[in-house]
This record gives C-alpha cells, structure tokens and sequence, in this order.
C-alpha cells in the first residue's frame, strides 16, 4: 500500500477538463471557482494559467493542431502558438488533489486536437466534465450571443440550423456549424469517450428549474472533488443576456458595419456597445424567445442528447429530465416574435447616447493619458473594456466568432451554401436593404448613424490601448 502510495505522488494530480459547451453555466462556474482561488488552491485545486487569456490562447493552440493553415493566419492564431504546452507542463507538474480547466472552447475539438490534448498530459489520470443544457435555452443564448459576437445570421436561419442538424449527419451551413458548435453533445461524446473511457466522461445537467440557485455548482464540485460549501465567495455575473430588440440591432449594425479587424470588433462593438452600453437596458427588453417550431426542434435535439448519453454509458450527474423532450401545444405561437420598429428604434436611441458618451470620455481619458505619460497607471485603472486580462473581453472569441477562423471550425464559407438563400449573390448594402424593406426608413438611418458613431470609437479606442501599454511597461 506505501509503494502504491509513493507511485501515486510521483505522477500528476487528476486532470478535469470541463469543455463546456457554451450557455450551459460554463461563465458562472468560471467565475465562482476564480473567486475562490485561493481557497480552492489551499485544498490543492489547480486552476491553471496566470490569467484567463493564457488559457484563452493556449486553448486556440490546441485546437488548431492538425491544421497548419490555421498556424499564423490570424493575430490570435500567432499569439498562441506554443502555449497549450506551457499550460500542460504547469497541469501535469501539479501534485494536489486535482486541476481543473474550465474552458467552453474546448467542446469544438476534432478527434485529433482532443487527442493531442490528452496526450499532451502524460500519465495523470484525465477526466472530462460536459455541462448540457435544455437546447431551447442555449438555442436562445447563443443566438443572442452571436448577435454581440458579430454575427448575421438571422433567429429564424438558427432554427432553421437546428431543423437540419436534427434531420440530417453532416452540418453544412454556418447556422447548422454554429448549432453542432454549441449544442452538438453526440459529437462531442464521439469525440472524448475514446480518449479517456466512458467512466471518466461526466455528463452534468443544467437544472432546468431549482430553489436551489447553487444546484449547477454543488453538482460540478461533487464531480471534481470540491467541497462546494467551502467557496464562500461569489462573482458578479458580467455575462447577461441582451434582450431581443438590441440583439437584432446588434446583428444588423454588424451587416453595416462590415469588416473590421476582430480586437477592433471586440473592443468596441462587443465590450463597449453590447456589454457597457446596451447590456444596461437588457431588463427593459423583451427576452428572446422561440415560436412552436423552434421549441418542438429543440424536444427532439434534447432526446438526441438523452441517447447519447444513455448509449455512451457515460457517469450522469444530475437528470435527462432537465432535457425536456414533450412537445408543446397551440398555446406557443408559430410565428417567431420580432422587434418592431418602435422597439428597434429605443434601443438605437440608447445606443446612439451612449456611444456619444463613451467618445467624449474616450477622448478624455486619450488626452489625459497624453499629457501625463510618467503616470504608469493612467487615470483609468485597471478595469476599462480593453483589459486584456477581463474575461468578459476575451470570451468573445468563441463560438459565436462567425468567420471560424478562429476558432478551430475549419469549413469557412468553402462549401458555397449560403446562410440564407434569399441573401444568395447580394453584396453587403443589398443584402441589408432586403432585410430593412419592411422596416421604417428610420431604422435604416439609425443604423448609419451609429455605425459612424462606433468608427469614431474604434481609433479612440486604440490609442488609449496603447496608451495604457506603454504606461504599464514603462512602470
């Protein structure tokens, strides 16, 4: 029993990859177990990287593997290169209870990055935790989502996405890679259970309604080994839903905006617009909700996920029955609920005077940072939205990313299927006006005016970028 014991010091701790999947819980479970670091690193928890961008880049790392075209294409893609080995070296040299790394990116991977990725931890002990989720609520959430992501895509084509996805093996479009992205738990399964067993794949489920609000975190922490009521402390949640009108006008102000660099995108169409400006009116809003069609897909998808962890025999945490798989009745509209105009029009109204706001404090803060160079904090502090170390930022480079490639979705645009047949051979201006012709001119000119607006930002929002990084390595 002693030499077994002294063997067991000599490799790793037990590893526990907690892949997501994306609006399954992934942001809250993050935050709270960061609030709680050093708590959990006194129990001899690892949670691994010095900030939430080291795991960031070194995630994309092991997700371009096996895809050399991939290596250096994009700025992210350089910054990466090489950091998921210093993050597995810093996991298999611990020697606690356990590490955990809690990252959604890693649900997208292809069998030969999962395997690589397994690999790369040698002799400890891997085990790998999926967090499902109702597909309508994540359908929902990731719509939302790729609305302050970038994305165009339309509610209806998501559904759309969903139906095909359901109906057939091979996802196609971008709306059918964005749902098996996000909510494609048979692929996922496919993937790991090889890599590390079926006992170690852990399935938790998101309740589906509770009293209890810390029922999500006491299931994760069982599986992991930590005792939940030790974590006493509790983040603020910086990852709030947009409502329905200012998601749509997130994604139409995308189609005008056109293309931009992705940190110009995440600068200040996602962090400053989406998450400080528009996030604040979010409880104002109507929530984004699906019509009969989208919530019976969803039913089916939910018993789709039930089989393949039934099939899998893998360990279940929680139960399929926060998978409803019933159908509803007449009493959910067929129609898919939209913003009217008046509704589009507040949430631009919102948006156009807070965008003027942050320009005039941007231009503040510049001029500021200017004029006191030998101040190695400037007056800002450390929490404005070009935080490297913010997740809140960073966490915009996931799957809502549209162009994929970034993010380890290796298909593009190459197959020719086209997001929505209607749009099919339309340039950029064309393809808006088809989607504004039933809205009021207004609308149209709304969007025009806070495009302009967010075009003033983004160099304002660069200077003082590089402002705080030179103040920073200058003290």
């Amino acid at each position: 029993m002693a030499l077994r014991g002294l063997d067991r010091r000599d490799r790793p701790a037990p590893v526990y990859l907690h892949i997501g999947g994306p609006s399954t819980g992934t942001t809250y479970l993050q935050k709270l177990m960061a609030a709680n670091g050093d708590t959990l690193a006194e129990a001899g928890f690892l949670l691994p990287g010095q900030t939430w961008r080291d795991v960031v880049l070194a995630t994309h790392d092991a997700l371009s593997f096996g895809r050399p075209e991939a290596i250096g294409r994009t700025d992210l893609t350089r910054a990466a290169g090489g950091r998921w080995d210093d993050l597995a070296a810093e996991m298999t040299a611990h020697r606690g209870r356990a590490t955990v790394l809690s990252m959604e990116f890693l649900c997208w991977a292809k069998p030969a990055a999962a395997e690589r990725i397994v690999a790369s931890l040698g002799d400890a002990e891997v085990h790998v935790v999926l967090t499902v989720r109702d597909t309508a609520a994540v359908l929902r959430s990731q719509w939302q989502t790729n609305c302050r992501n970038g994305a165009e895509v339309p509610l209806r084509r998501m559904i759309w996405g969903l139906r095909q996805v359901v109906e057939r093996e091979d996802p196609r479009s971008r709306p059918e890679r964005m749902i098996d992205r996000a909510m494609g738990v048979p692929r996922m399964l496919d993937t790991w259970v090889p890599l590390v067993g079926a006992d170690r794949v852990h399935v938790v489920t998101v309740p589906l309604r509770s009293d209890d609000p810390d029922l999500l975190w006491k299931r994760f922490a069982g599986v992991v080994g930590i005792d939940p009521a030790q974590c006493r402390e509790r983040a603020v949640e910086s990852n709030a839903s947009l409502g329905l009108p200012s998601s749509e006008l997130m994604r139409l102000l995308n189609i005008e905006l056109g293309e931009v660099t992705r940190t110009e995108y995440l600068r200040t169409m996602k962090a400053l617009l989406a998450r400080d400006i528009l996030g604040e009116r979010a409880a104002q809003e109507r929530k984004v909700t699906l019509n009969r069609a989208g919530r019976n897909l969803s039913a089916r998808w939910n018993d789709r996920i039930r089989g393949a962890v039934t099939a899998g025999g893998v360990d279940l945490v929680g139960s399929v029955e926060d998978l409803p798989v019933g159908k509803v009745g007449k009493d959910v509209s067929t129609e898919l609920p939209s913003p009217t105009d008046e509704e589009l029009l507040l949430a631009a109204g919102w948006a156009r005077t807070g965008l003027v706001d942050a320009i005039s404090s941007l231009e503040e803060r510049v001029a500021r940072l200017q004029g006191d160079a030998d101040d190695p904090d400037g007056p800002d502090g450390p929490d404005g939205p070009d935080d490297p170390d913010d997740k809140s930022y960073d966490d915009a480079r996931d799957s809502e990313d549209p162009s994929g490639s970034e993010s380890g979705d290796e298909s593009g645009d190459e197959d020719g299927v086209d997001d929505d047949p209607e749009d099919a051979g339309l340039d950029r201006r064309a393809m808006l006006e088809r989607q504004l012709k039933d809205r009021s001119p207004e609308v149209g000119r709304a969007l025009t005016e806070i495009v302009g607006l967010v075009r003033q930002a983004m160099p304002l929002g660069a200077e003082l970028a590089r402002l705080r990084s030179r103040s920073g390595a200058a003290g």
